[in-house]
């Protein structure tokens, strides 16, 4: 039976298309802009169609179809010959890819696409019946990076093609090193086997490396497949036309009104039964689109076969600053907070609203080895825009796990002793260097190793300590270099508007991620940003006074009489609230006179009648809120007071 997963994510695909598909110019749009790899056109096209919950499925379809049109271009119609053994497919490319100018050329050829070095380069290597499992191979990879790419949530961001083709063609040879792992593969690969294949793989240790074992595996088969399915149909003159790719969309949507035939399809292709899949090819008039149909189908139950194949290997991402996730929780379009959340130090939730300030702590997930091949990683962080480093000054203290070290042992009154344990040891990134600990001397007093100070070198990188195996605090970012702040000094008297008003700045993060043995000018192995962050160091401005202490000053020490006179100056770029109150053991005091929750606060002067005040002595105070926060604690805001007295009035 049809495996019920695959016919079901069809389906949705099906559904898909058939709604981009009621627009020709909005098909050829989208088109346009996956092969562009325009992530904003794509995901905006996907929204007004309203089929974004499935970007995904379009993706795989759109990648089949543009796979099978570029192979049709680059190699012509498929030969009607028995398929290649899958070795010859893995020793061509081991070949292709140990050599650094075949392989700009084979991703060259495919990418732009160019027909005319095409085929010299597959003359060439006398590839001429490898034709179209090679040209398929490097589609299938290059559009799981374009799929990356287009993809707001990728990690993979910037790996550039040929580096992705150089890495799969090593874990292909390590394989094919291994003929007893690679002959379990292929009887795997063809069962469609998931348990099989992984096990195979994680004994030759290239489960780390799956991904490209089965993108190997995977273009093989459904070459194989359909151009055995598709053989009674043979492709005289191939259309590889736009005009062709909308009349395929159409055609796949009118699969969603035959739910039976697409599950019978789907079984065809699994089992590869050429007479069953003729028949529902010939019952729905799709002889046309025979290898296209077939690609498609048998590219999906690949995709799910390699998903459950390899395991999921976590990739290095920056995620946080503080609690707060740098996708979900940080506006774009302001970067400011878009929710509170419930975290011990956000007393007001951090949000929505919020800028940040101080020390920011940039969380996520870097391992020691790198998910590629196991070798030494490092990561660093840049300010968008100029690219500038974040090291030495911009570099604020933060605690990245403990590693374990071999340190002396002590006895139980505290003697250093021979012999050594294994003991952990704290591990801070810092701005500045720190000495480590002197191993104690048998007979001293014991000590431990205290803590250990990681910095990052002059361009930004930290190396992964091998003792921690992955970091998930990355770096602390003091703002206070970029964004500078401070006391905001106003320029005028309470009372008054403010002459300097301060604003903070917005800045961009970028985080990178690569192996140590890495070039420094290579492109990163990983990198994500956050493309706006909202700083403002600057403290609220809280000017309070009392007219009636102005001239003289010696009249602070004046009982107020009738009258009295509060100037008043609240000012923040991002007031979250401010109040102005007047409190006393006396009932006569009124509490608050006047408050706000506007961004900028207010000014003026509050007045009062004290005739009828009780004699008692008054404290006249002012609470500023500036809504900010490190992602870890909020601001508290500021206060101010006046203490003044209420004497017995005149004839009182």
């Amino acid at each position: 039976m049809a495996s019920e997963s695959v016919v079901s994510d069809l389906t949705a695909a099906a559904n898909a298309i058939e709604a981009l598909s009621t627009d020709e110019d909005r098909f050829r749009a989208l088109f346009d802009a996956f092969r562009a790899t325009d992530a904003d056109s794509y995901l905006r096209l996907l929204d007004e169609a309203k089929v974004s919950d499935r970007a995904e499925l379009v993706c795989g379809w759109l990648c089949s179809k543009d796979c099978v049109l570029r192979c049709l271009e680059l190699c012509g119609p498929p030969r009607d010959e028995v398929v290649p053994d899958v070795r010859e497919l893995a020793d061509l490319i081991v070949k292709v890819t140990q050599d650094e100018e075949l392989v700009e050329r084979l991703a060259g050829s495919v990418f732009e696409p160019d027909a005319e070095a095409w085929q010299a380069l597959v003359a060439e290597l006398q590839a001429e019946r490898l034709c179209h499992l090679l040209c398929h191979w490097v589609c299938t990879v290059h559009c799981r990076l374009r799929c990356d790419r287009l993809d707001t949530r990728a990690t993979l961001s910037v790996r550039h093609l040929v580096d992705e083709l150089t890495a799969a063609g090593g874990a292909i040879r390590d394989l094919l090193a291994n003929e007893g792992a690679f002959a379990e593969a292929t009887k795997a690969a063809l069962a469609g086997d998931c348990e099989l294949m992984r096990g195979v793989l994680t004994r030759a240790k290239l489960d780390t490396r799956c991904q490209w074992v089965c993108e190997l595996f995977c273009t093989w088969r459904c070459i194989r497949v359909c151009i055995e399915l598709c053989r009674q149909f043979p492709l005289e003159n191939a259309d590889t036309s736009l005009s062709e790719a909308y009349a395929f969309s159409q055609a796949a949507a009118r699969l969603v009104k035959d739910p039976e035939a697409l599950t019978a399809l789907v079984d065809a292709v699994e089992q590869a039964d050429a007479a069953k899949f003729a028949e529902i090819v010939t019952k729905l008039e799709l002889q046309r689109f025979c290898i296209q149909l077939c690609h498609w189908v048998c590219s999906w139950h690949c995709r799910l076969l390699c998903r459950c194949v390899c395991h999921p290997v976590r990739a290095p991402f920056f995620t946080q600053v503080g609690h707060f996730n740098i996708t979900s929780d940080i506006r774009s379009s302001t970067g400011l907070t878009n929710k509170g959340l419930a975290f011990a130090g956000l007393y007001y939730g951090g949000g929505p609203g919020f800028a940040f300030q101080g020390l920011l702590e940039l969380r996520g997930y870097c391992p020691a080895d790198s998910p590629i091949d196991g070798t030494a990683m490092k990561y660093r962080f840049l300010l968008a825009g100029s690219n500038t480093p974040v090291t030495a000054g911009r570099v604020g203290q933060v605690d990245v796990g403990s590693r374990m070290v071999t340190w002396p042992k002590q006895d139980g009154s505290g003697t250093t002793i021979a012999g050594t344990d294994s003991i952990p040891q704290s591990l801070v990134i810092a701005g500045a260097p720190q000495v480590d600990a002197t191993p104690p001397n048998v007979g001293d007093p014991w000590t431990g190793p205290g803590i250990h100070t990681i910095t990052p070198d002059g361009d930004g990188w930290v190396v992964v300590d091998p003792g921690a195996s992955v970091f998930t605090t990355l770096m602390g970012l003091e703002s206070t270099v970029d964004a500078p702040g401070g006391a905001p000094l106003p320029g005028s008297d309470a009372g008054h508007a403010v002459l300097n008003p301060r604003s903070g700045q917005d800045l961009g993060i970028v985080f990178e991620a690569t192996r140590v043995s890495n070039p420094t000018a290579s492109p990163p192995d990983y990198t994500n940003s956050l493309t706006k962050i909202h700083v403002n160091n600057w403290g609220e401005v809280n000017e309070l006074s009392i007219q009636q202490f102005a001239n003289p000053v010696t009249l602070g020490c004046t009982p107020i009489d009738s009258a009295l006179d509060v100037d008043y100056t609240a000012d923040h770029e991002l007031m979250a609230d401010w109040d102005l109150s007047i409190t006393s053991f006396s009932p006569s005091a009124p509490g608050s006179v006047a408050s706000g929750t506007v961004a900028r606060g207010q000014f003026g002067t509050v007045s009062e009648v004290t005739t009828g005040w009780k004699p008692c002595s008054y404290l006249v105070s002012m609470s500023t809120r500036a809504a900010l926060t490190t992602g870890l604690i909020d601001n508290q805001g500021t206060s101010s007071q006046i203490t003044f007295c209420v004497g017995v009035h005149a004839g009182g």
